[in-house]
């Protein structure tokens, strides 16, 4: 069943005449200045929230919040998911065949919803933005929070990586432009390369040390990778993009689920299923019924928007790691039978 009166979130243009504007600075890009509750505070007054009660009122909602024009296109955009969850924005923009500068339309557009869209869009005006659960085929809303609004806004700045030690442990670390911010304990910056490895149509780099000593195994990385690989290795996650691939946060936790199931493909030769998470496409009531306030008495999405972004990488890594857990323990596995005898640092 529907959330009965799920809130939404209006990123609010508030662009003034001496150029501050509600996004933020990229001087400010640091683990500090990101922090939830730093951002939270900056933010605060440029965003709104509003309870919905009906697909009605939120219909009313675009067209006086967002208040498209003929210059305009007006986009729905899934801008970030996680394994549960994924984030729409509604919003317009200018028109490619009105005649604005683009010096004029980067001035004028909404700084924060811009940076929340990954500045694939320059959003003209305000935006809503809207939760919904992907945990089952409903979609149903969900209550948007300032701390999903800090969770975008760092997601697009601040990024994880994990470093894997040969003693099996794990460490978290954050990088703003490039995983090699991070330093894994390398040898040298000259000596790192990185190589790259796909999974489920996204790409995990491992950066390695060629000068590493090879007196023990890095057991995970190589098992995840399937070649020998020695001293730390440091991971980091982006997605299928070919033009300019966005990272992403590959987490202590995130590596572990992607260990057990890359070891259980590797042993069985086998490959996830991805058709096991995938929606269904014979979606039904799309069409708006008259609203009658003693019948529809709880929010009724009619599956507006569409969700594009289902299933996503960490929806199908989230649920096949459940699947396997209880089948599979990721420490009984034989290295030589997933391990090949070549060493990633050997090759230059």
């Amino acid at each position: 069943m529907s959330n009965k009166n799920p809130i939404i979130a209006i990123i609010n243009f508030n662009n003034s005449d001496n150029e501050t504007h509600c996004g933020i600075d990229p001087k400010q890009w640091d683990d500090v200045n990101l922090s939830h509750y730093k951002l939270k505070d900056d933010i605060e007054e440029y965003i709104t929230f509003a309870k919905i009660n009906t697909i009605y009122e939120l219909f009313d909602i675009i067209n006086v919040v967002v208040n498209p024009t003929d210059k305009h296109v007006v986009n729905i955009e899934d801008l970030y998911y996680t394994s549960d969850y994924v984030y729409q924005g509604i919003f317009k923009c200018v028109a490619k065949d009105v005649n604005d500068s683009y010096e004029s339309i980067v001035k004028e557009s909404n700084k924060l919803a811009t940076q929340m869209l990954g500045e694939r869009h320059m959003v003209d005006g305000n935006m809503i933005l809207i939760k919904r659960s992907i945990i089952n085929n409903d979609f149903d809303y969900a209550d948007v929070t300032s701390e999903d609004i800090t969770d975008i806004l760092r997601n697009q700045f601040l990024h994880k990586a994990v470093i894997i030690k040969p003693d099996n442990t794990i460490e978290e670390q954050s990088y703003i432009y490039s995983p090699l911010e991070i330093n894994f304990g390398q040898s040298h910056i000259d000596n790192v390369r990185y190589h790259e490895f796909k999974f489920i149509d996204y790409r995990l780099f491992f950066h390695i040390d060629t000068k590493a000593e090879q007196n023990k195994i890095n057991r995970i990385a190589s098992i995840i990778y399937g070649t020998k690989i020695y001293g730390n290795v440091l991971v980091s996650l982006s997605d299928n993009s070919d033009s300019s691939p966005l990272n992403l946060d590959m987490t202590n936790n995130l590596i572990k689920m992607l260990g057990t199931i890359i070891a259980y493909t590797k042993s069985t030769n086998t490959e996830v299923d991805r058709k096991r998470y995938s929606r269904k496409l014979d979606i039904v009531n799309k069409d708006i019924e008259d609203y009658n306030p003693e019948v529809h008495k709880d929010f009724c999405h009619n599956n507006f928007p569409e969700i594009t972004l289902c299933p996503n990488f960490f929806q199908i890594v989230k649920g096949e790691y459940n699947r396997l857990k209880n089948e599979i323990n990721f420490n009984t596995f034989d290295e030589t039978s997933i391990i090949n005898s070549s060493v990633l640092n050997d090759i230059i």
